[in-house]
């Protein structure tokens, strides 16, 4: 047996044509075994007719009941085998749609991980689902190619029959097949061109539907149910239009493989009738003739099928190729970044101040708990964004964290350091354990300790199962603020050396909230914690607090000082609170 998922191997990024042939050379031997069995497994239908041709002539019509057993022999014996010959075919096609597929998924998760936000800036958020549904049709082209090979070699043998008994028969099998095929291949641009408009309208109605689901509490709470409806719908009938579209060509295709089949049958059957009626050909010929005919069918059903799928791939790689190309905002160890030279003593014994944005002026002291205040709410995630290396890098960084620039520290050195938590942290489905505790590095003692830290036990106590009860996608079974405390409690247990909190209380009451700040501030202690909130509840506890307008620093002090002789201060505090 062969273990899925393989180990990782490098996919090529120059064209959709260089990946599907990657895919297929990646399981190059068990590719080859499926050629084999189709070739068999072909091979033993287009004998079948010539051996009852053979039997019917040198048995029946010769009077010789030896040679007429032999040869029926040899059709059951044709029969057995391709009957045994099928097992191992289907077998074969499963093993290779199976390891190509689990290749695709392997390849599109590593590559959606690795791009992350640039790959939202670059695709229509469904259109990585896009790819994962619609990647069958390459995970298919290995078993097509066994198809392709085996009709071709069964279409050259049974015209090398025909030819040897009829060259007129056989002329007419080699020019009539050729020519519908091509008639079919005439139509792949045409499929080719609605196959991308319908995986543009699957890609939007993807990003509909997922942006139903993730909002869908809210729709319910705005009351935007039927404008939502009124999208998807709307969306839903363009796919639909998009598939009428390209159902035309396939049709097309299709009806021309009936006619192929249609016209070699009643050609050769009267052509044949002909011949035997005037002594030219034999009656067990004729037979094999018509066995032929039908039989055609079936290689030039494989060829347009393989056409078929063939599109659909090419679609789909070009997709897939957009992805790869894409180059993800931070630089990677494993995309060969080399870190510029630092000094070999650690970021964490670096005499203060340990951050510094040399954009606001705004620094943090070593074990310092900092509230920072910022009236404008896009200016505060960007300060998010910056100081956590969020947002690309840019040529001179802003932020040196220890007195080196972010931007020279490898991408997970930073992360590993610095740690940053939305209002609206994002939550896994999985166990609360899971949930709170991803790297499975805490004991339970330690996760309750931190999900008491931000006054989240009631979670805890509300659900039976405790740590193991299941949380769904996205937290959509808890609260604004139970999702909330989750998400700071998850940042405790990373015990970074600087953990960045954006309005970690602003879905929580006024109790919950007093009572948050003094388990963050316990919970932080000996460590750098900065808080961006206007809450004087979280901010009369903090060491020090920085007022931010305008993008630079304005003031700094503590809380209670500044109340009392900065207005401005004042005026984005309290204008908060009385609002609460």
């Amino acid at each position: 047996m062969r273990g899925i998922p393989e180990p990782y191997l490098v996919p090529p990024k120059g064209s959709p044509i260089a990946l599907l042939i990657w895919v297929i050379r990646s399981q190059w031997t068990t590719v080859f075994q499926g050629v084999v069995c189709d070739i068999v497994w072909l091979l033993g239908l287009a004998l079948t007719p010539w051996a009852i041709g053979q039997s019917i002539d040198l048995g029946i019509v010769a009077g010789d009941p030896g040679a007429f057993l032999a040869w029926l022999g040899v059709v059951v014996w044709l029969q057995l085998q391709h009957s045994l010959i099928q097992g191992l075919r289907d077998r074969a096609g499963s093993l290779n749609f199976s390891r190509a597929e689990s290749r695709l998924n392997q390849m599109l998760t590593r590559a959606s991980t690795r791009v992350t936000v640039a790959a939202d800036r670059e695709l229509n958020p469904g259109g990585i689902v896009t790819m994962v549904t619609e990647s069958w049709a390459i995970a298919s082209l290995t078993i097509g190619v066994g198809s392709l090979s085996s009709a071709i070699i069964a279409f050259v043998l049974v015209a090398i029959l025909l030819l040897q008994d009829s060259l007129l028969l056989g002329a007419l099998v080699l020019v009539c097949v050729p020519v519908f095929s091509l008639l079919s291949f005439t139509l792949v641009g045409v499929i080719h061109d609605r196959q991308q408009s319908v995986w543009q309208a699957r890609s939007q109605l993807t990003t509909v539907s997922t942006d139903s689901v993730k909002g869908l509490r809210v729709l319910h709470g705005i009351g935007g149910e039927e404008q939502f409806l009124g999208r998807f719908r709307e969306s839903s009938s363009r796919l639909r239009v998009a598939g009428r579209r390209a159902a035309t060509p396939l049709a097309t295709a299709q009806a021309l493989s009936v006619l192929v089949a249609g016209t070699l049958v009643g050609a050769l059957t009267w052509i044949g009738a002909v011949m035997v009626h005037s002594g030219q050909l034999q009656v067990g010929a004729l037979v094999a003739f018509y066995g032929y005919a039908g039989f055609l069918t079936l290689p030039v059903s494989l060829i347009n099928q393989v056409m078929a799928t063939g599109v659909n791939a090419h679609v789909a790689s070009k997709q897939i190729i957009r992805l790869l190309r894409i180059e993800p905002d931070w630089p990677f160890a494993s995309d060969g970044f080399a870190a510029k030279e630092v000094d070999r003593v650690g970021v964490a014994e670096i005499a203060d101040p340990l951050l510094l944005d040399e954009v606001t002026g705004l620094t943090i002291n070593r074990g310092e708990l900092l509230g920072v205040v910022v009236p404008d709410p896009v200016f505060a995630s960007e300060l998010v964004d910056r100081i956590a290396r969020l947002c690309p890098d840019a040529e001179g960084s802003p932020v040196r964290l220890g007195g080196i620039r972010l931007v020279d520290l490898p991408i997970g050195t930073v992360r590993n350091r610095v740690s940053a938590v939305d209002p609206v942290p994002f939550l896994f489905s999985g166990t609360l354990r899971e949930v709170l505790d991803p790297w499975l590095a805490h004991d339970d003692e330690s996760i309750r300790k931190a999900v008491g830290a931000v006054d989240a036990s009631d979670i805890l106590g509300a659900v039976e199962s405790g740590l193991d009860s299941v949380v769904g996608e996205r937290g959509s079974d808890l609260s604004g603020g139970q999702r909330q405390r989750l998400g700071v409690a998850r940042s405790l247990l990373r015990e970074v050396e600087l953990l960045v909190l954006h309005d970690p209380t602003s879905s929580v009451d006024a109790p919950t909230e007093l009572r948050m700040a003094e388990g963050i501030r316990s919970a932080r202690l000996g460590r750098s914690t900065l808080v961006i909130t206007s809450s004087p509840l979280v901010l009369a506890g903090a060491d020090r607090v920085a007022l931010v307008s305008n993008g630079r620093l304005v003031a700094a002090g503590r809380h209670d000082e500044l109340l009392d002789t900065v207005p401005q201060y004042r005026a984005a505090v309290l204008r908060e609170d009385a609002q609460g």
